[in-house]
C-alpha cells in the first residue's frame, strides 16, 4: 500500500508487535475531525523466531567468544583498544571493509588463538554476501561479543558528559581534566598516586585512538568494552564508571 497519498502527516509512529508492522499516521486535521489510519504490512517486518541456520550461526559465534574472553580476561583492555586501531591501521582504502587474511595477520598479531575449524564456518557467516571483505567493527564484534545495552547507557552517559560541544570527539585535555582518580582502589591502598593512575588510563586509552589528541565515542566505547569482558556483575562495572567520572 502507498502512504504517499495520505497528505501530509503530522505524526507517524512504527510499532513492532511480533510478526506484524503496524504503522500508525495522524493526517492533518480536516473540519476539525481527525483522520486516524492504520495500515498492517505483514511483509515489512522481520520474524522474531530465528531460524534453525540463524541458531547455529550463534553457537559458532558464541564459542570463539567463549574461547576468546578467557584469553582477553586480564589484558581486555588493552587488546580491544589495540586490535581497533590496528585493523583500522590496515584498512588502507578506508572502506571499513577487510579480507580474510587481514584478520588472521591481526588475531596474530595479538596473539588471540583461534583455530582454523572455528575460523573457517565464522568467516563464512559474516562474509555471506560472498565479497571477500567484511566489516572489520563488524568482525570484532562478532569473535569478541560486546558489553549489554545496560552497560552502554552508562557509557555514552560519561561520553556525552564529556563531549561539551556535542561533536563526537572529546580532547584527551578535557578528558583528563574531568577524570578523578582518588578513588581508585589502588590509591587508597597506598599502591599508587592519583597522577599514576590518571597516566595509565589515558596512556591506555590513547592506545584505542586514530588521533593524539582527541577520542572518538567508538574509540571511548572501545576502551570500557575491553573492561567489560573481565566484570561479570553489572553493577560493579557501573560503578567503576561512576566514580572516575561523577556519574
Amino acid at each position: 500500500m502507498n502512504i504517499g497519498n495520505l497528505g501530509k502527516i503530522e505524526q507517524m509512529c512504527f510499532l513492532l508487535f511480533k510478526k506484524t508492522f503496524i504503522v500508525i499516521s495522524v493526517d492533518e486535521e480536516k473540519e476539525n475531525n481527525t483522520n486516524l489510519v492504520i495500515f498492517i504490512l505483514t511483509d515489512s517486518v522481520e520474524r522474531e523466531d530465528i531460524t534453525s541456520q540463524e541458531a547455529n550461526d550463534r553457537l559458532v559465534l558464541k564459542a570463539i567468544q567463549d574461547a576468546l574472553k578467557e584469553q582477553l580476561h586480564k589484558r581486555g583492555v588493552r587488546i580491544l583498544t589495540g586490535l581497533g586501531k590496528y585493523l583500522q591501521q590496515l584498512d588502507k582504502e578506508g572502506t571499513g571493509l577487510l579480507a580474510k587474511a587481514d584478520f588472521k595477520q591481526a588475531l596474530k598479531a595479538f596473539h588471540l588463538e583461534v583455530s582454523e575449524n572455528d575460523f573457517e564456518p565464522a568467516w563464512q557467516i559474516l562474509n555471506g554476501n560472498d565479497s571477500g571483505k567484511v566489516d572489520y567493527g563488524e568482525f570484532k564484534r562478532a569473535i569478541i561479543g560486546e558489553m549489554n545495552e545496560y552497560r552502554k547507557s552508562f557509557v555514552r552517559k560519561v561520553f556525552m558528559k564529556l563531549d561539551f560541544n556535542k561533536t563526537g570527539c572529546v580532547p584527551i585535555i578535557d578528558i583528563r581534566k574531568c577524570y578523578c582518580a582518588k578513588k581508585h582502589p589502588q590509591v587508597i591502598s597506598g599502591h599508587s598516586t592519583e597522577e599514576e593512575i590518571k597516566l595509565s588510563f589515558l596512556e591506555t586509552l590513547k592506545d584505542a585512538c586514530s588521533k593524539s589528541d582527541e577520542v572518538s565515542y567508538g574509540e571511548f566505547e572501545d576502551y570500557y568494552e575491553g573492561l567489560s569482558i573481565g566484570i561479570v556483575n553489572d553493577e560493579d562495572f557501573v560503578n567503576i564508571l561512576r566514580t572516575p567520572w561523577g556519574i
